[in-house]
């Protein structure tokens, strides 16, 4: 996820928010109910159950150590910090770096076909 942020830009992330995730003000977040295979340091599912997408454009380290990604949500500039929020990092926190997608355009001139 860092190397296509740094070569080719932001990159869309789907995730499961938590209830929890509606009401974040700030801060590093994390779900309250981390899944079971995070937990017991089972193998990670197939399949991912998701409801949303954001936008991710970076990352971070805290004084303390803490790592995060930044990333951009849709509800808007009075959600969370402006409209942006921080996840923990390395985890797969609510799925969010299992469930990230880029793409490479490609531009077709359709007056030529």
């Amino acid at each position: 996820m860092m190397l296509e942020i740094m070569n080719h830009g932001p990159i869309v992330v789907s995730l499961e928010p938590e209830y929890d995730f509606l009401h974040y003000k700030g801060g590093i977040y994390h779900s309250i109910n981390a899944t079971e295979w995070i937990i017991y340091g089972l193998e990670k599912p197939e399949w991912e159950k998701v409801d949303h997408s954001v936008v991710c454009y970076g990352w971070g380290v805290t004084s303390e150590g803490e790592k995060y990604w930044l990333m951009r949500n849709s509800w808007g500039d009075k959600w969370g910090e402006g409209g942006d929020f921080k996840i923990r990092r390395g985890t797969d926190e609510i799925a969010v770096e299992s469930l990230a997608e880029a793409m490479d355009p490609v531009i077709v001139d359709k007056t030529s076909l």
